[in-house]
């Protein structure tokens, strides 16, 4: 095992900035009486003034278990009887593995810690997951048994996507630890359908978290083109040429539909785009359907989008770990 490395996250509402942290005090509402917590972990983007609690501050939910805050005592116990140590860790009789808890569980939880909950839970599974540089790691998804193949296959901005061992067709993706990226798998369940019908390759959802923290997806041909646009080789090599304009094609026809539908809108960064080369046919595919609201393509330029915007993008992603 070895210690998780921290990087910069890039903002999931304007995909451009990069999140600093900061604190500040939050009034937690738990059993009609407000909590107040003089300094918790905030994630601010400088660019677009996203702000959110962070379920990076692990210590957070820690500090609800104080013993002064005797209203919360029958959550406290209700986490002990169901095997949980330290935070959502869970623990049987062969062996340690990680886990979310049941969803009825979470239905129960008082709405003012049930967010946090939530998200110092994802914080936790994703942690544990990257304490491991290989392997099959073992986790219990609110009542479903896992094996979760290593390292990391994606990550973007609101998730992380592994393989599992139960099957090579469809893959897990986590929500990342903050509201924001809870609701925008939730809206990625919902819109999924409507994209298929639209005619648009999307990875169907086979499983979805009704609070958003995880879904199983059907597992695409090809890689993204994040993955693939540096060895495409130069403007004039046939394949570059062929890819540039299966994605010119691709793109296109998603920015007429955002015009007909713009509660549709979502990302057109090369890490949500998959591209699918078999011999000499090549089609893409839209990896993550969740609403991009915040983005405007209004003087969309593909020419720029190609030559400028996703070799930035890959520099981007590269520092923040996602590649």
């Amino acid at each position: 095992m070895v210690e998780p490395t921290l990087y910069t996250e890039i903002c999931p509402r304007c995909e451009e900035g990069l999140l600093t942290s900061v604190t500040a005090p939050q009034d937690i509402p738990i059993e009609g009486s407000l909590v107040r917590i003089n300094e918790v972990q905030m994630e601010e983007c400088p660019l677009c003034g996203f702000r959110s609690l962070s379920g990076r501050d692990a210590g957070l939910y820690e500090i609800l278990f104080a013993s002064e805050y005797q209203g919360i005592s029958e959550l406290v116990q209700a986490l002990k009887k169901a095997g949980y140590y330290g935070l959502f860790l869970r623990e049987d009789q062969r062996e340690t593995f990680i886990g979310f808890a049941t969803r009825e569980y979470v239905a129960a939880l008082d709405e003012g810690v049930k967010g946090l909950y939530l998200d110092n839970e994802s914080h936790h599974v994703l942690q544990g997951l990257a304490r491991w540089e290989g392997g099959l790691v073992p986790i219990d998804l609110a009542g479903r048994r896992y094996t979760v193949r290593l390292p990391k296959i994606g990550e973007g901005e609101n998730g992380i996507v592994y393989d599992y061992q139960e099957s090579t067709e469809a893959v897990l993706k986590i929500a990342k630890p903050r509201p924001y990226s809870r609701h925008h798998l939730q809206e990625e369940s919902e819109v999924t359908d409507f994209f298929e019908k639209q005619g648009v390759p999307v990875p169907r959802i086979l499983l979805s978290d009704p609070y958003g923290s995880f879904m199983i997806k059907e597992r695409l041909a090809g890689e993204s083109l994040a993955r693939l646009y540096n060895r495409l080789g130069g403007p004039e090599n046939p394949q570059h040429q062929k890819v540039k304009e299966e994605v010119r094609r691709f793109i296109s026809g998603l920015l007429e539909l955002f015009v007909k539908h713009p509660e549709a809108k979502t990302s057109v960064s090369p890490n949500n785009i998959f591209v699918l080369i078999r011999g000499n046919e090549c089609r893409c595919l839209l990896v993550d359907t969740g609403p991009a609201p915040f983005h405007d393509y209004s003087g969309f330029d593909f020419d720029h989008y190609w030559e400028t915007v996703i070799p930035q993008k890959i520099k981007q992603y590269a520092a923040a770990g996602y590649l």
